[in-house]
């Protein structure tokens, strides 16, 4: 990014108190992708910031880059939606903190992915009009697919078979789907079937409001939870906080 001013449309990812009164935020944006910066005197605003860096905060942003830090510098923000109902509801604001935070691990500073941006805020959007666990799934195909990691889901990895009825395997560590007769020695394989994978690759493909009119079976969202789970796990090297706070209030809710 050259020096200078900029405006974005932004989705903020996340955001840390600094010192007294500063305030670090990281947005993901539709002209520049990822991009970190800090907001001097936020948390004493009573007018520019008031409300305005929140994380999931759908905003327009102006700041400034200098050749002298690596965090631009945060000028003002106006609000385009707050998504206020999803911060009224747990289950709603957990599954939007999701989306997210796995933003924020799947892309890095300076890749910019205009669709990536489309699709978190089109994604939130469809969470605050009710829709269930399939958004989650949808999303986590598309920025796989977007960001590069999206698995094999095509055929099989090793005899590039294709697959009509047979019984599936997913590895993560092999980065797709194998066949029976290729999965002997395999660890870790997760079972899917035929249609959870054709599926899973289909929608990587459409567009999220084609997504949103997909009424997807309890079997589907089963085995895509557990496929894209184990692998976005894998890729990542770690566990998502946000994960460990969806598995702990479904538990709660048992």
């Amino acid at each position: 990014m050259k020096r200078g001013s900029y405006r974005a449309k932004a989705v903020v990812l996340g955001s840390i108190d600094f010192g007294e009164s500063d305030r670090i935020l990281t947005f993901y944006t539709l002209e520049q992708g990822k991009i970190t910066g800090i907001a001097k005197g936020a948390r004493r605003s009573k007018k520019r910031f008031v409300g305005n860096l929140d994380p999931l905060t759908h905003i327009n942003i102006g700041y400034f880059h200098s050749d002298k830090s690596e965090l631009v510098r945060v000028e003002d923000a106006s609000i385009i939606d707050a998504f206020s109902s999803l911060k009224t509801d747990i289950e709603r604001l957990s599954d939007a903190c999701y989306l997210l935070e796995l933003t924020s691990e799947l892309t890095r500073e300076g890749q910019v992915l205009p669709a990536a941006y489309h699709s978190l805020v089109a994604f939130l959007k469809l969470l605050e009009a009710g829709a269930g666990p399939e958004a989650l799934r949808f999303f986590e195909v598309k920025l796989l697919e977007q960001s590069g990691y999206l698995p094999h889901l095509t055929g099989c990895l090793s005899c590039r078979a294709t697959f009509d009825r047979e019984r599936l395997y997913f590895s993560s560590a092999k980065g797709g789907l194998v066949c029976r007769a290729c999965s002997s020695g395999i660890t870790g394989l997760i079972p899917v079937s035929p249609g959870t994978a054709a599926l899973l690759s289909m929608a990587a493909r459409l567009e999220p409001d084609k997504l949103g009119r997909l009424k997807p079976s309890p079997a589907f969202l089963d085995e895509s939870e557990r496929l894209l789970y184990d692998f976005i796990k894998f890729q990542l090297g770690k566990e998502l906080k946000t994960r460990r706070f969806m598995a702990k209030l479904k538990n709660a809710q048992a």
